[in-house]
């Protein structure tokens, strides 16, 4: 008979562009946890909002949605992040949406009984302001330089499009200093496991105290 976890904790994941959020939730995939990905959560309710789709065509531009109706995230990034007020403008009508869709999802999950831990990796947790949705908060540590170096081999963004997308997220500083547990992801892939290993252990012992009391 498969375990049941009663009370699960409920954990945010977070960083800046480029810290490597996304791969330390996906050690806690591995280990059992639930994780929702508040970038595909987002993609998921455009596609089935018609209503936001409508609203984002009005405040953008039609030609963000290609013929077939899915969404071009590279041709919406280059209107939403141009400036600080188109950025304000995606915001406003995407995040209470798609905050409202992670809920229903992690309710989905606490009541499931599956799992002990349940992950949200979100870029932006503190800049839209849910961290008190969440039992802890993680964030993952990177220097500037080593991040703009990731994000431009990945997403083959340049430097300034790297720039203007740091400039419009909370220095990750500040985001360091509020968190609950850091992650430092300076150094090889099987270090940042372990490091990531060890909060998990730490968040699995505060588990088993919450389903104690």
């Amino acid at each position: 008979m498969a375990q049941r976890y009663k009370n699960p904790l409920i954990v945010a994941v977070t960083g800046g562009i480029g810290s490597g959020q996304s791969t330390v939730c996906s050690f806690l995939k591995e280990w059992r946890c639930k994780v929702i990905n508040a970038d595909n959560k987002a993609k998921e309710v455009i596609q089935h909002d018609r209503k936001l789709q409508n609203e984002l065509k009005s405040a953008f531009d039609r030609s963000i949605f290609r013929k077939d109706r899915t969404l071009d995230t590279k041709r919406l990034a280059e209107f939403a992040f141009k400036d600080e007020i188109s950025t304000q403008k995606l915001n406003q009508l995407v995040h209470p949406r798609m905050v409202e869709s992670l809920v229903e999802e992690m309710e989905q999950a606490r009541f499931s009984g599956k799992y002990p831990i349940i992950v949200i990796d979100a870029a932006l947790i503190y800049e839209i302001s849910i961290e008190n949705m969440f039992d802890a908060v993680i964030v993952v540590d990177a220097p500037v330089r080593l991040r703009e170096r990731r994000v431009m081999e990945r997403d083959k963004m340049t430097r300034n499009e790297f720039r203007s997308r740091l400039d419009k997220q909370i220095p990750l500083d500040d985001k360091v200093s509020w968190a609950d547990y850091v992650i430092k992801n300076d150094g090889t892939i099987d270090n940042l496991k372990q490091k990531t290993r060890t909060i998990f252990n730490l968040l699995m012992q505060d588990h088993k105290t919450l389903a104690k009391n």
